[in-house]
């Protein structure tokens, strides 16, 4: 950064609270140089489309319960319709992957609505993938998982020991927002770093959680637990982020339909 506002002649980024944000003189500068960055990625797709068959190195990104669901599937498809990419993969919560996207670590990143994508509006694209709705995970010997509900208002576990993922802060800051809107605060009584350890604990019939669906489609075979919808339903909105102008990329195009195939097979 230093030898970058030495290069410009000015200061770009200053201290907050929040971390370092751009001075006005580097948001004049992010404005000017993003149409050319643009730019530059059109030409490259264009000269892309000329090359024959999708081939080259793919770097993806994704959070946990994209990982373990939607991101293998997409893989699979990928290496089976087009074995000339050479496809990667790492994981990182959305506000670390939207950074890597805009610094061009990765060539795409799974992130969802709770991460705040103000910033990075004007360089990156985001593209649908999946709806996901968020759910109460009980042990199959609490009193509401014998109860005949097929659904459970957030309320209702609001005198529960709740069981936690710290390492997802975005969604555990919206989730904790959610049940300050029911009207109570989360009593946690485990804070765990995986959902793995988390589920361990819901599991002893002491705690409860909230998770989303993609990380819960392996509960629904085991016979410990009880899966009950949040009513009125609390969804997370998933997006593949690209920068803009890459999404014309034979490569990149290719694994976003396939990301997209992916994520149409976990809603079945």
């Amino acid at each position: 950064m230093a030898l970058l506002e030495r290069e410009a002649g000015a200061v770009l980024f200053e201290r907050s609270a929040g971390g370092l944000r751009l001075t006005t003189k580097g948001q004049q500068l992010l404005d000017r140089v993003t149409p050319l960055l643009q730019l530059a990625e059109r030409i490259e797709a264009e000269l892309d489309e000329k090359d024959g068959p999708p081939a080259g190195e793919l770097r993806l990104a994704a959070f946990g319960s994209v990982a373990t669901s939607i991101v293998p599937r997409a893989l699979g498809y990928l290496h089976k319709t087009h074995p000339l990419i050479d496809a990667s993969f790492v994981e990182l919560e959305p506000t670390e992957g939207l950074k890597a996207t805009v610094a061009k670590q990765v060539d795409i990143a799974i992130v969802d609505d709770y991460a705040d994508a103000s910033a990075y509006q004007q360089a990156l694209e985001f593209h649908p993938l999946y709806v996901d709705a968020l759910n109460a995970i009980l042990s199959s010997d609490h009193r509401f998982a014998k109860a005949d509900l097929t659904s459970i208002e957030l309320k209702d576990l609001s005198n529960e020991k709740w069981a936690i993922n710290q390492t997802a802060v975005a969604y555990q800051q919206n989730l904790t927002n959610a049940c300050l809107a029911a009207g109570f605060e989360m009593k946690i009584g485990c804070s765990a770093r995986n959902i793995s350890a988390t589920l361990e604990m819901v599991r002893t019939g002491q705690f409860v959680t909230v998770l989303p669906g993609l990380a819960v489609q392996p509960l629904d075979k085991d016979p410990d637990f009880r899966v009950l919808p949040i009513a009125p339903a609390l969804h997370r909105h998933i997006f593949s982020a690209v920068p803009k102008g890459t999404s014309r990329r034979p490569i990149v195009a290719a694994a976003l339909a396939a990301l997209e195939r992916a994520a149409l097979n976990c809603r079945l």
